[in-house]
């Protein structure tokens, strides 16, 4: 045979592969469908199915990828692991989208600890009252901090013991980007153990273990303690007002009726619990999200579609579809509930709130629906419902009828996060309203919080990030009950206070779309110093009460540290 046609041959050969190839690139303008149909072996059935409405959305039933490294457990943190903590860096490999990066420039420094003995940084905002003391000198030397370890350790919740090497009153502070949540302290003494509550699977902490002998002296010694990955079921309960994920609490981030293909988007804005599933069973979208979320079945499906699920979910904004004179014993005879299937969540409308006009059966039926249900939401979306322009105060104080309604229920509210009913761009969801509205909620006492619809652009989703991640930094404090706290009858400031372990977090959102000045007064704070959570900003409390300013529709979250007063 000539060369030229061996040639030509092998240049024949090589070309067809790489067409070949070609073919099977993903997003290539060509359709292997029909290559792949001739004669390819078929592969195993798929675990499930799904079957969209009218067959529009095209579901890949691969599950999401949770094989992700972790590394549990607790490691000291040296001043280089302080820095690389607090960068911002937010580039990714080629075709991988960034991550989201969240701003925490307090994140090497300790000024939250408050601790006497240990000089604290300067506030970039000068106190209301500027009135100083000078503490008295701290006597003796430090403790030392010996032997830190976790003598237990899971998903959500740690235990840590440690050694003082004189007597000391010690104690844990522990957050997601600084340290905002203290453990009680311990009386005076060489051995120390806490633990750490309302912790996020697959997460690390910030911890600061604190000591201070008797005569004032104190040392800090800081770790990162990294959670386990979920390694099998969960159990949802409620107690107290509060949603418990094996028992310790939790504040849970929602969407509604998400399609398992969609719902990888809605995880990496820190959503983690999934009201039904809009292309399926909530059995099949747990299969799908598991080791990343949870999910609430259909409280109307059999034992298949709840199963892997955390809870239930009643019909949707029930109370539209009943009689006034509906009762507790109709609701559960429509709806039994299932033993062993976890909390029922109830969404209703707005038209129990006092301030809103009731259905034309009037508002009988909510206390019986309130009962049925063991956690109780609402959705009011001030824009899109009800086409108001600067009605945000109503999220506020339709929450509180909520929890009054509730009974010590745990509550939540539905948060509009794009264009629905309302036109005009004046109407339409921003970041800015997005986040006032989901912390004038907690203000307000919700203990969990959902976005809907479940899609939004990028720049409300990057704002659903940053709340998501708030939230889960204060956990355990947001489902406390709330302490007195109040502003003048008139201000268009909404406030709410938690205590926790002696700490007092303070929530005050300007409800307006103009600046906005107040008195807040909480007579837990006494006179203490205030640091926002974003650590750039500080007040100071008198008698309980501090005035200060807020841009139209700021969020402002206070935390005072237990050290003081």
């Amino acid at each position: 045979m000539p060369l030229r046609t061996i040639c030509w041959l092998l240049l024949a050969i090589v070309g067809g592969s790489t067409i070949g190839f070609k073919l099977a690139l993903p997003g290539s303008d060509s359709a292997p469908a029909a290559a792949s149909a001739q004669g390819a072996p078929s592969g195993p059935a798929p675990p499930f199915t799904f079957a969209p409405p009218g067959g529009r959305r095209v579901v890949h039933s691969t599950g999401l990828d949770t094989g992700g490294p972790s590394t549990p457990g607790l490691r000291p943190l040296t001043a280089s692991q302080v820095q690389s903590l607090g960068g911002n860096d937010t580039s990714a490999p080629a075709g991988e989208a960034p991550t989201i990066a969240f701003d925490a420039p307090y994140v090497s420094d300790l000024r939250f600890l408050a601790l006497p003995g240990i000089p604290t940084p300067p506030t970039t905002t000068t106190p209301t009252d500027t009135t100083t003391t000078t503490p008295a000198a701290p006597v003796g030397p430090p403790p030392e901090i010996e032997n830190v370890h976790t003598t237990a350790l899971t998903p959500f919740s740690a235990t840590i013991a440690w050694r003082t090497s004189v007597p000391a009153s010690s104690r844990i502070a522990y957050g997601l980007d600084a340290p905002v949540i203290w453990t009680p302290a311990s009386d005076a003494s060489t051995e120390h153990q806490a633990t750490l509550t309302g912790l996020g699977f697959d997460d690390s902490y910030k911890l600061a273990v604190t000591a201070t002998n008797d005569g004032g002296a104190a040392r800090v010694a800081e770790f990162v303690l990294t959670t386990p990955s979920l390694s099998g079921p969960v159990q949802m309960t409620t107690s107290n007002g509060a949603i418990l994920l094996n028992g310790q609490p939790s504040f849970p981030k929602l969407v509604w009726a998400q399609c398992p293909d969609a719902a990888a988007d809605n995880l990496a804005v820190g959503i983690d619990l999934f009201m039904g599933n809009g292309c399926g069973t909530g059995a099949q979208l747990a299969k799908w999200v598991a080791g990343r979320a949870f999910v609430l079945a259909n409280a109307q499906s059999d034992a298949a579609g709840r199963a892997g699920t955390v809870g239930t979910h009643l019909p949707d904004e029930w109370d539209t579809h009943l009689p006034g004179d509906f009762t507790t014993a109709d609701a559960l005879r429509l709806v039994p509930p299932t033993p062993g299937s976890g909390p029922r969540f109830l969404t209703l409308t707005n038209h129990f709130y006092s301030r809103a006009s009731p259905l034309p059966q009037g508002k009988g039926m909510y206390p019986a629906l309130a009962a049925s249900a063991d956690v109780l939401g609402f959705d009011l979306y001030p824009l899109q419902n009800w086409c108001r322009f600067d009605s945000f105060g109503d999220v506020f104080d339709s929450q509180l009828d909520l929890v009054a309604l509730g009974r010590g229920r745990p509550t939540f509210q539905w948060i509009e996060a794009r264009r629905m009913d309302c036109f005009g761009d004046q109407l339409d969801p921003t970041p800015q309203t997005v986040r006032a509205e989901a912390w004038l909620s907690i203000a307000g006492g919700a203990h969990a919080i959902g976005y809907f619809p479940n899609n939004w652009s990028l720049d409300v989703g990057a704002e659903i990030a940053r709340t998501n991640h708030e939230i889960q930094s204060l956990a355990p404090v947001l489902v406390e009950p709330a302490i007195a706290a109040s502003v003048a009858p008139e201000s268009v400031v909404k406030v709410g206070a938690r205590e926790h372990n002696g700490a007092v977090y303070v929530i005050a959102v300007n409800a307006s779309r103009n600046a906005a000045a107040t008195q807040i007064n909480v007579p837990a704070l006494g006179d203490r110093v205030l640091q926002s959570l974003d650590g750039t900003h500080a007040v100071t409390a008198k008698s309980g009460s501090f005035t200060d300013s807020f841009a139209p529709l700021e969020v402002r979250i206070y935390v005072a540290s237990p050290f003081q007063g």
